[in-house]
């Protein structure tokens, strides 16, 4: 069809792999911001999650605005941060279970317009991964779930100009969603592929509490859009405010 991926948008290459542990049965996921090798910090961001099944999913991710994006072996990247992990995590060559394997991350609607001669855009192929933490599924089943919609009103409609119509508010939709939240997560990329943004943002963001309140609903997207909180009613405000192109 044509359609090319937005350079003005984010991308991201994550990789991520899977060993044995005793963390298998951790409450949380636990998100790196910072990924050290000794006394260097390395690039990009890290996640470590408990499946339940005597494994763990780790993985980490890289921004297509850091100076390093397609200048390292991702894969050689993780193996040296989880050398830096305690041992008795398990995070070790002998105890993977799959081989590392990495994809792309195409972020924050980096492929438009989401419709065109009949094609409707969803998941990856629309660009709908999250900005803010490289979370996809769920985004692709929200904008699975709004294009099953209005391909239901098309179908209903009499004529063909108006199954278009129809058709040509799936993009409206999605913007009216997730557009000015995911505006707020294009700048926030911007943001911390500065080096120094991101020094100061770790060094002074990271001990206070309200401040990481505010964050993790953010990055999260973890907001109650009827009521809620102080934190929610600033991430809400915020995402409404923002422009949803």
């Amino acid at each position: 069809m044509g359609l090319q991926k937005r350079d003005d948008r984010p991308m991201g290459v994550a990789v991520r792999t899977y060993y044995t542990s005793p963390r298998t049965n951790d409450d949380w996921l636990e998100s790196w911001l910072e990924l050290w090798d000794g006394d260097k910090l390395l690039p990009g961001y890290g996640w470590i999650f408990g499946v339940g099944d005597g494994t763990v999913n780790v993985g980490l991710g890289i921004l297509n605005t850091s100076s390093a994006f397609g200048n390292v072996d991702y894969k050689d990247l993780l193996v040296r941060w989880l050398e830096q992990t305690p041992e008795e995590w398990g995070f070790r060559e002998e105890n993977r279970t799959e081989p590392i394997r990495g994809a792309a991350l195409p972020m924050g609607f980096n492929r438009t317009p989401h419709y065109t001669r009949g094609l409707l855009l969803v998941g990856d192929a629309g660009g709908m991964v999250n900005p803010f933490n490289g979370e996809g599924i769920a985004y692709a089943m929200e904008s699975g779930a709004l294009a099953a919609e209005v391909i239901v009103q098309a179908k209903s409609r009499p004529t063909f100009a108006q199954a278009e119509l129809a058709l040509a508010g799936y993009p409206k939709a999605l913007k009216q969603s997730l557009g000015g939240y995911y505006t707020l997560g294009r700048w926030f990329v911007k943001a911390i592929g500065n080096p120094e943004i991101m020094r100061l943002a770790t060094k002074h963001g990271l001990p206070h509490p309200r401040a990481m309140t505010l964050t993790l609903k953010m990055l999260a997207n973890l907001t109650d859009p009827r009521g809620g909180d102080f934190y929610d009613h600033v991430v809400n405000t915020m995402s409404r405010m923002a422009p949803t192109a």
